[in-house]
């Protein structure tokens, strides 16, 4: 049976000068907007907040479970292609 899609989100907050980090480029604005817009387009589809991803430098970053790609250097136009991809991950049924 396959397993619904998620939204895994990156909500790490690197301390130090100069270290890049998701929160501190602009990951939270961008969770609070991916929700509004996952809302507006009537998809069921959770975002779950993770410390880190391992990809600090590339932040902010989401990451669509199970086994889907990752979303590196998120800009407000990357929003709508993370949607745009949920629907369909969810409608092939991935694993």
């Amino acid at each position: 049976m396959a397993r619904p899609p998620r939204l895994i989100v990156c909500v790490n907050e690197r301390l130090g000068s100069g270290q890049r980090s998701c929160v501190g480029s602009g990951n939270l604005d961008f969770i609070s907007r991916i929700r509004q817009m996952l809302s507006d387009a009537a998809l069921d589809v959770p975002v779950v907040e993770r410390e880190c991803l391992g990809h600090c430098e590339q932040g902010p970053v989401m990451r669509i479970a199970p086994g889907g790609r990752f979303f590196t250097e998120i800009d407000e136009a990357s929003l709508a292609r993370i949607v745009d991809e949920l629907r369909a991950f969810g409608e092939r049924g991935d694993d």
